[in-house]
């Protein structure tokens, strides 16, 4: 009986893993580099836009990232 439950609890992780992989997939994040291009200002802006709270991003690794849902955000205004 205790077997079952272990291969029954190693299943529900694995598809725990599964179902987190699937969504963070679908959640694109940007770096500021790739944002210049997309809404037409230098660098430098992008960064002064972070720090004033006019994009909301948060440092990854040592580099901003901005979630697609907030480029949305700030491009709707």
């Amino acid at each position: 009986m205790t077997q079952k439950k272990r291969i029954d609890s190693k299943e529900k992780t694995e598809t725990r893993k599964q179902e987190n992989r699937d969504t963070l997939s679908a959640f694109k994040m940007y770096n500021l580099t790739e944002l210049e291009p997309i809404i037409g200002v230098t660098h430098r802006t992008l960064l002064t836009y972070v720090k004033e709270g006019k994009l909301k991003a948060v440092k990854i690794g040592g580099k901003w990232k901005v979630s697609e849902a907030n480029l949305k955000e700030f491009l709707n205004g």
